[in-house]
């Protein structure tokens, strides 16, 4: 009879857990599955410590899939992250270390040289729970050297987006999310990094730990403000389809003036278990920007529209592209596309290594190419490859080599093609 009763016991614990997988499946309030487990409990049919152990499955499971609508670059929110701390505090930091050195700039002109630069950066993050559904959200980062971007090599796609830190303690991100309906619904609100919800990709979005050129990590035909008042909505009806809002100031003066708007649209499909992510988005800066051709004309609005994919082809390959088209009478390129992969070391026995390559371009706009040649720069499109290898030290510390190859940057077709080479290190607490 007692044999019987463990049947049966399980037999309803299983009915309990599959109850709770189809309305999370189809998004019914997760307090409904605690209702049965409690109506169990009471009639005698489960013991409190096998009620506990249920539910704390159940909730891990819940908080596990919350931050699986975007990419997210949070350390405190990554799958290795630490244990959370006491009432649900969560401490996490990074340092990123960068050397990079050029070969074949000392043939360009006005006179140039060779030279190895580096940066360090260095980010803390805290996280804590507000409630069964809140969550704050702060991060301090700082940092030192400029590395080889801007002063060494002006180029649209750029070749540390790591580089340039401020030296002082900078809050880069402080807000509150609140999620709602079982997680169908999230808001955000606070000061952003917009890039966190939108022009994701598994494969090509954190220059910590993939792609050092900001190119690869988003798309440079999205003209991002730099972190400051902004809130963001996405609302998740199934686990296949989501789609965020996102608006940002350009500082903190006049917050609802001349902001930055974004909606992206992500369509999530699963093939054989083989996970893919299919983002399309329209954007529009309402700051003032000028035409090329028409300086008189300085009052426009900037807008653009393109996609980001990626795509597992197997457990080990991951296929990535992005392509953006902006606006060709005020911006200098009017189309930037790339394309990639990623593949995991488990193929060489190395689980935790990637090997990244990417190539890219920015193609020049009509408009700037009449300007260039009236100026009498030859106008050719920036090309772009980059090259990593992620050498997974221990769960904490990764090393990887780099190298980078740039062809017309800035669109110069005189541009002689130059070659990057970097070292990053990169360390997770």
């Amino acid at each position: 009879m007692k044999g019987r009763q463990n049947v049966i016991k399980k037999l309803l614990i299983v009915a309990v857990l599959t109850v709770f997988a189809i309305s999370t499946a189809s998004f019914a309030f997760a307090s409904e599955t605690e209702v049965l487990m409690k109506m169990l409990l009471k009639k005698g049919m489960l013991t409190q410590a096998e009620y506990e152990e249920v539910m704390g499955e159940l909730k891990a499971d819940t908080k596990d899939n919350q931050w699986k609508e975007h990419v997210d670059k949070h350390i405190t929110h990554a799958e290795e992250a630490g244990p959370a701390l006491a009432d649900g505090l969560s401490i996490a930091g990074g340092i990123t270390i960068v050397g990079q050195g050029t070969s074949g700039n000392d043939k360009n002109s006005p006179p140039a040289e060779d030279v190895i630069d580096g940066n360090i950066s260095a980010d803390l993050e805290i996280s804590t729970s507000i409630g069964e559904s809140g969550e704050a959200f702060l991060a301090i980062e700082a940092g030192e050297g400029s590395g080889l971007e801007g002063d060494e090599i002006a180029s649209f796609w750029g070749v540390n987006a790591d580089a340039g830190v401020a030296s002082t303690l900078d809050l880069t991100e402080a807000w509150y999310e609140h999620r709602f309906l079982n997680n169908m619904v999230t808001f955000t609100i606070g000061k952003l990094n917009l890039t966190n919800y939108f022009d994701g990709n598994d494969a090509a979005n954190d220059e910590t730990t993939q792609f050092l050129a900001p190119g690869f990590v988003n798309s440079i035909a999205i003209e991002f403000p730099d972190n400051s008042a902004a809130a963001r909505l996405t609302i998740r009806p199934s686990e296949l389809f989501d789609i965020s809002i996102g608006t940002q100031s350009d500082g903190w003066e006049d917050i609802i003036e001349n902001n930055f708007f974004i909606i992206e649209a992500d369509v999530k499909p699963e093939f054989g278990g083989l996970h893919g992510n299919y983002r399309i988005y329209a954007w529009t800066n309402r700051g003032n920007h000028t035409e090329l051709k028409d300086a008189a004309k300085d009052k426009e609005q900037g807008s653009g529209y393109g996609v980001s994919i990626d795509q597992q082809i197997t457990d080990s390959l991951t296929l990535f592209g992005r392509i953006g088209y902006q606006d060709k009478k005020l911006y200098e390129f009017d189309i930037a596309w790339s394309g990639g992969l990623a593949l995991s070391g488990s193929l060489w026995g190395r689980d935790d290594d990637v090997l990244g390559v990417a190539y890219g371009q920015a193609l020049l706009s009509n408009d700037n190419k009449e300007v260039l040649t009236a100026a009498g720069t030859s106008p050719g499109n920036e090309s772009h490859f980059e090259a990593y290898y992620s050498l997974s030290v221990n769960e904490h510390i990764s090393v990887s080599p780099d190298i980078q190859v740039i062809t017309n940057a800035s669109g110069d077709d005189d541009f002689n093609t130059v070659i990057v080479g970097a070292v990053r290190g990169q360390i997770t607490f």
